[in-house]
């Protein structure tokens, strides 16, 4: 028979225990909340913002950043190797960077993620150079409010950004998605964790506290969705692209006669304009004739057969890479959502412990059975009481016949 009257469980584990579990349910809210609220400051693009500062690369307190890295290799021969050079000189100074240590002061900070280990310099002039060039940049450094604000405040139109511009429609389709993301990953964790310590410190009926403990266990696991999502997202948003310059050119004379229609429609001059009032009637004036389109056809064969010819750019990589990057916010959630699994888990344990151990201090029920016990190696207590009830019966049965 078990016991019914309601009871603390605290109260029945003691102090150190119910210490423990006090520390740990503090704990998982205390990093809910760092990893909920922490990093807004930091955030980028935003709102009617045009993109990420530089500077965000090196802060770590937020939930996650998108970056957008890219790198250039090639090893030049001939004219390309001249126009490169030449191309160095005038914007960094020398024809032969190498990153910050041959960098004349106020070189622009691009010219520091180039590195040539080769350079062949004739006459003052690059004939053969083997240089290399990485670039990293923050496309966007999000937080979980950031993520928030963003799913309920953006228009189904991407043009609108302050709500003002005419392409506004006025209709919001994130916004259930930011609800569901604020009652699920945001109250919910901390409502479970409160729960969890009512049932554990307030008086209940050990049935009311198992079925509490019960559904919190159940309903708790689904916080495991959002760790789960984290780790798809960041193993899905790597996207790498390799490439080499040649391939590259490759596609765009491919596309060749698509460009330079698209090219010579945005230069051709408006109906009201006069005929040679822009640059598109200057090409359509140039090579004896010739006009806008088959202009850029002989340009792009000229580069075929010069600077982006395989003599001349026989050696290139190109690699183009987005990366979603954890930040510490991120691992804080994660690391609450095993705490506040790992508390639940031992709250429910303790809670079963203490049930077997009350049930099992009870006094055996009255009868003729009472303060008897099974025989040993006997298995069914059951039979044995029922034995003795018959003997019993059959004692008081001769007793009235004599």
């Amino acid at each position: 028979m078990s016991d019914h009257r309601a009871r603390s469980l605290a109260a029945a584990v003691g102090l150190r225990t119910s210490l423990l579990i006090s520390t740990l349910a503090l704990t998982a809210h205390a990093l809910f909340l760092y990893g909920q609220l922490v990093g807004r400051e930091d955030d980028c693009p935003g709102f009617n913002n045009t993109g990420c500062d530089a500077s965000v690369a090196d802060k770590s307190d937020s939930m996650m950043e998108i970056d957008l890295s890219a790198s250039l290799g090639y090893h030049a021969h001939g004219l390309l190797a001249a126009a490169a050079g030449a191309l160095e000189a005038s914007a960094c100074g020398t024809d032969c960077p190498f990153g910050d240590e041959t960098l004349p002061p106020g070189a622009p900070p691009a010219c520091a993620t180039l590195e040539c280990d080769a350079c062949t310099i004739v006459a003052g002039v690059a004939a053969e150079q083997r240089c290399a060039g990485k670039l990293e940049v923050p496309v966007a450094h999000m937080s979980y409010l950031y993520a928030v604000t963003q799913l309920w405040g953006q228009d189904l139109s991407p043009a609108c950004q302050t709500g003002t511009e005419p392409e506004c429609t006025h209709i919001y389709p994130g916004r259930p998605a930011a609800a569901t993301l604020v009652v699920f990953s945001f109250i919910w964790p901390h409502l479970k964790l409160l729960l969890l310590q009512l049932f554990f410190y307030l008086p209940l009926r050990p049935a009311a506290r198992r079925n509490g403990n019960y559904w919190l266990a159940f309903f708790g696991k689904w916080t495991l969705a959002d760790v789960l999502v984290m780790t798809c997202l960041l193993g899905l948003l790597n996207i790498n692209a390799h490439s080499s310059i040649g391939d590259v050119w490759s596609s765009v004379r491919a596309q060749q006669p698509q460009l330079c229609n698209a090219l010579c429609d945005a230069l051709a001059p408006p109906p009201a304009s006069p005929g040679f009032d822009n640059a598109a009637a200057v090409l359509d004036a140039a090579g004896n004739g010739a006009n806008c389109t088959r202009l850029c056809a002989g340009v792009a064969e000229l580069l075929s057969a010069t600077l982006l010819s395989p003599e001349e750019l026989p050696d290139s990589s190109l690699v183009v890479a987005l990366r979603l990057r954890g930040l510490t916010c991120m691992y804080a959630f994660c690391l609450a959502v095993v705490l506040s699994l790992s508390t639940s888990v031992l709250a429910d344990s303790i809670d079963d412990h203490e049930r077997h151990v009350s049930a099992g201090q009870q006094s055996p029920p009255a009868g003729p059975c009472a303060g008897s016990l099974a025989p040993a190696g006997r298995a069914d207590a059951a039979q044995h009481c029922q034995e003795q009830r018959q003997q019993g019966q059959q004692g008081q049965q001769g007793q009235q016949g004599q």
